[in-house]
């Protein structure tokens, strides 16, 4: 009996330890995105100095998707814990795909003040000069129903224009779109920064319409995420919220812009000069301590509503939204200060 208990205690001692053990691994953030360098999730975690919990209590696996849209059968899967989410993909992630999704924290937004609104170019030499010029041509889109895509068919509707009627919309992978451009396989389409400035300093393409002209300035892309992975590791999720905000904050400091764009253009394997327009005024918005801008956020959804892009569409608060992650990041933030 004796032998028993001990083999008993041992056990339990055991477990105890296999339990602690188990707690102090780092909980794996699986995070989607689709665009460099709007998204700079694949950067954020690339300066270990700055970076207060990685490695201790989560780390992060990027994941590449080609917009939002692809994104929401990831997250409906299991495969992905957070994904930088259009309004739309949101939408269809809880009506359509009966997610428990919050807003998080913002990413990038579009058309904030003297900001970069995203543009959408035509050939110089195509004779499109207005909206009604496009009739019966193509559109190059990333994904039906990303932020890009939503911009497109509000400024058409503006116009008395409609998908599949007034034009067609193909589906093209960002980085193809200024070559189908060229190559005229499509008469319009979104090109994002820098090419867009280095299209337009060729002097063969023109600026048809900006986002902020569809639908005016915009929560484009914004981090968001599943509920049940949030609450479980919640207090994880506050350290690497403080870590995430901490390392986008260095990024926009003026003093780092140098090492900045460089750990980017390394990335991107492009020479940094061919991104000048990072974290200036031709860059995107992004707030300070990355706090989404939820009423620009619920004005997109109604847009979506209008273009029918989606029958209904959700009323943002309280249900869908979660600040207390970037909240506590701000306040530890000021604090260490």
């Amino acid at each position: 009996m004796m032998k028993k208990m001990f083999a008993a205690v041992a056990a339990i001692a055991l477990g105890a330890v296999w339990s602690a053990a188990a707690q102090a691994e780092p909980v794996k953030i699986r995070i989607g995105w689709s665009t460099m360098p709007g998204h700079m999730i694949p950067v954020l975690y690339s300066k270990p100095e700055i970076l207060k919990h990685y490695g201790k209590s989560y780390t992060v696996e990027p994941i590449l998707f080609r917009g939002s849209s692809p994104q929401i059968a990831a997250m409906a899967a299991n495969e992905i814990d957070m994904a930088a989410f259009s309004a739309l993909a949101l939408n269809l992630a809880v009506l359509n795909a009966r997610q428990d999704v919050k807003v998080l924290a913002d990413i990038i937004q579009d058309g904030v003040g003297q900001n970069h609104s995203e543009t959408f170019l035509v050939r110089k030499d195509s004779g499109i000069k207005t909206i009604a010029d496009m009739k019966g041509k193509r559109i190059g889109s990333n994904a039906i129903g990303s932020a890009s895509d939503t911009a497109i068919r509000a400024m058409f509707k503006k116009n008395g224009m409609v998908d599949k009627r007034d034009f067609t919309v193909i589906e093209v992978a960002f980085p193809n779109i200024p070559i189908m451009l060229d190559e005229g396989k499509i008469d319009m389409g979104t090109v994002l920064q820098p090419v867009s400035d280095q299209l337009m300093a060729t002097g063969k393409y023109e600026i048809l319409f900006r986002a902020k002209d569809a639908v005016g300035p915009s929560q484009l892309v914004f981090l968001a995420g599943r509920a049940d992975f949030l609450q479980k590791n919640r207090t994880q999720m506050m350290d690497f919220f403080e870590d995430h905000v901490r390392a986008m904050r260095w990024f926009n400091d003026p003093a780092n812009r140098t090492e900045a764009v460089k750990i980017v253009a390394d990335f991107m394997k492009q020479p940094p000069e061919r991104l000048g327009h990072l974290f200036t005024q031709k860059d995107y918005y992004r707030d300070p301590f990355l706090f989404p801008n939820v009423k620009t956020l619920q004005d997109s959804l109604n847009v979506i509503k209008d273009v029918e892009l989606a029958p209904q569409v959700i009323t943002l608060e309280p249900r869908y939204v979660d600040l207390s992650f970037v909240q506590e990041a701000k306040r530890r933030i000021e604090a260490n200060k």
